[in-house]
């Protein structure tokens, strides 16, 4: 009997990591890696129940180390890892100036920093396997910068040059890597960090107003799995925007003042 491949997917329990894992266990063993246990466990548990293959990784935001370890733990169990889908840490905006040392700390921590640790695990792995998959997803502030953004723009652009990179120097070995750019969706209200009421507010209602939803989002993740580019726009409703920014530049800035400023009263 022919096993199915294994996927790995970092920030497992978050609302998109949910959807994204119910969806990918019709295709895959899934290892689940994620900071909450109780959640983590459950999800593998409702996935054995239903005669899924799942693992549970414990993995602390920031820790080289535990993702080092849940590579190794995914290769004990299952002799592989075909694919890696980092997933995004929950958004943190705000004012540059209210956006302190910790809350820097943090997103580079949970966005950059993850995404560079379980690469770096990962590749090892397929190197030796000679061939794998890694989709790294961010929000849409990578290559759509805008006001109360900063830290979260910072990092997730900082990822899209990582995936160029990597899709460059690694494609000749078997190893695709892509970058998957996401909006905003609907569900991320309940997640969402704001350094301030005021900003909350306003990005609650922004996401409110969203036309994505994570069910859409998990399948176009999934679609991206066959995409060869460095680059992979997930939805028509950023596409639209980023094609704004690159032919209208002017107009796109004039916008983004326009908005700054009135964020700024």
């Amino acid at each position: 009997m022919k096993h199915q491949p294994t996927l790995l997917i970092s920030n497992a329990c978050s609302e998109l990591g949910q959807t994204l894992v119910s969806d990918a266990a019709e295709h895959f063993r899934v290892a689940l890696a994620d900071a909450d246990g109780q959640l983590g466990n459950q999800l593998c548990a409702d996935l054995h129940g239903n005669g899924r293959e799942a693992l549970f990784l414990d993995c602390l935001p920031g820790s080289a180390r535990d993702r080092q370890r849940g590579v190794e733990r995914v290769l004990r169990r299952w002799q592989q890892l075909d694919t890696v889908i980092n997933l995004p840490a929950p958004l943190t905006l705000g004012p540059f100036e209210a956006t302190q040392g910790s809350h820097w700390q943090r997103v580079l921590d949970e966005q950059l920093m993850d995404t560079v640790n379980l690469c770096q695990s990962a590749i090892s792995a397929m190197h030796r396997q000679e061939g794998g998959r890694i989709l790294n997803v961010v929000p849409e502030y990578g290559i759509l910068a805008g006001p109360l953004a900063a830290a979260q723009s910072a990092a997730s652009a900082a990822i899209v040059a990582l995936g160029e990179s990597l899709h460059s120097e690694l494609h000749s070995s078997g190893i695709r890597v892509t970058t998957v750019v996401i909006p905003l969706y609907q569900e991320q209200a309940s997640s969402l960090s704001a350094t301030d009421p005021l900003s909350d507010a306003r990005f609650q209602r922004k996401i409110a107003r969203s036309p994505v939803t994570r069910q859409e989002l998990s399948q176009q993740i999934l679609q991206a799995l066959d995409n060869d580019s460095a680059l992979h726009i997930a939805s028509g409703h950023t596409q639209a925007k980023w094609r704004r920014k690159r032919w209208f530049r002017k107009r796109w800035e004039r916008t983004l003042r326009e908005l700054g400023a009135k964020y700024r009263r």
